[in-house]
């Protein structure tokens, strides 16, 4: 029996085949039930009004403010918007639907499908991308302040993993601090998830062209350049090592964003063999990670993500990955032998960098893993099994 299922995440862009959450469960749930993807007609990646065509999903675009900047006030203004008319549209459906999936952040959305959910006996299924505002105070000074000023936000994500009929989350780590405040359902840890036919289907229809000279080793950051990220530490490795004048390799950033500017002049100044190419499609991104050998998949020393959609698209590039998040993804490197990982105290990023340069038999071997482990252990047709059969239940 098909199902009537709407789906909230705030975070949906341009592009059908970014490889994202929501997305995914989409695409995989739209094969059997009737739905409807409910996000905000504003792009957070681009900051501009979302020009969406011909998308292949049923999409409903809520009018939103704008905002420039990651951390500001206009940003969570404009959340609390889209909340409240995620609230009033859910509302005025006359035929409800059998289950609401809510990606969370942002939790007031979370907030408003909650209510909505048990105003009229919905099942009500959250799905824990990122803590909030845990994320935020990780990248902030003054913690304890912060952490003082953001408890209310922090006690009302606490009620909405608690009213969840089915709860999930993106790591065991987020699994296991949303299951302390949720005793009626067990959670369901599910990696992000990686698609490599769909991958393969992107970087066929990509029309750029890439040359790489032949010996030389392309080392990578893919992604967005914002403060989650520690970009002093691969710049100050790879400047160290260019110093060194032994090795014939290129540091490419394929991304851009808030630091590119900062990053553009350190590359300038110390005179490195660098390059950033700015934003990219998908399929031209992933083009640009498939010509790589080492991917850096470099956090802030305080954050709290354990597993990210880089690391899922560097594992669907096949790459050699020098890491240093802490917890499952370390220990998927380690388990796979995927790369190494670094620290700011006895593993350092220079050191590793310089061993994979002095050893690239290593980085082919490790780059076969990540193919292996794309195609066995992340794909999504595995990982999201248990999902679907829960809310088509």
């Amino acid at each position: 029996m098909r199902k009537k299922i709407k789906l909230v995440s705030l975070f949906v862009y341009t592009g059908d085949d970014d490889n994202i959450r929501i997305n995914t469960v989409y695409d995989l749930l739209s094969q059997r039930n009737d739905l409807e993807l409910i996000t905000t007609d504003f792009n957070h990646r681009s900051k501009i009004k979302h020009q969406i065509n011909n998308s292949k999903r049923n999409l409903r675009l809520i009018n939103v403010p704008e905002y420039k900047k990651n951390l500001s006030l206009k940003r969570f203004y404009s959340h609390g918007i889209f909340a409240y008319k995620l609230y009033k549209y859910l509302k005025s459906i006359k035929e409800k639907p059998d289950v609401i999936y809510c990606i969370v952040p942002t939790i007031s959305s979370g907030y408003a499908c909650a209510l909505i959910c048990k105003k009229f006996n919905i099942k009500l299924a959250i799905d824990v991308i990122d803590l909030w505002p845990e994320s935020f105070i990780a990248i902030l000074p003054f913690k304890k302040i912060f952490e003082l000023i953001t408890l209310p936000w922090k006690l009302l994500a606490n009620k909405v993993y608690s009213y969840a009929d089915y709860l999930y989350a993106e790591s065991i780590e987020y699994a296991y601090i949303a299951q302390k405040f949720n005793i009626k359902t067990k959670v369901i840890p599910v990696y992000l998830g990686t698609d490599v036919e769909k991958y393969n289907d992107l970087i066929s229809k990509s029309k750029i062209s890439i040359s790489k000279p032949e010996n030389e080793i392309w080392i990578c950051y893919g992604g967005g350049m914002g403060n989650s990220y520690d970009f002093d530490v691969i710049l100050d490795a790879i400047k160290e090592i260019n110093l060194m004048n032994r090795f014939q390799f290129k540091l490419i950033f394929i991304g851009g964003g808030l630091k590119q500017t900062h990053i553009q002049e350190f590359i300038n100044k110390n005179e490195l063999p660098s390059t950033i190419t700015g934003f990219l499609p998908y399929q031209d991104f992933l083009k640009y990670l498939s010509f790589c050998d080492i991917a850096l998949n470099s956090f802030n020393k305080n954050t709290k993500v354990v597993h990210s959609y880089k690391f899922n698209d560097y594992i669907l590039a096949g790459l050699a990955i020098v890491n240093n998040l802490k917890g499952e993804t370390a220990d998927l490197i380690n388990k796979y032998k995927l790369g190494l990982n670094f620290d700011y105290k006895n593993n350092l990023l220079k050191d590793k960098l310089v061993y994979l340069l002095e050893n690239q038999s290593e980085i082919a071997e490790m780059k076969m893993n990540s193919i292996y482990v794309a195609n066995n252990v992340l794909n999504t047709k595995i990982i999201y099994k248990e999902m679907l059969a829960q809310i088509e239940s």
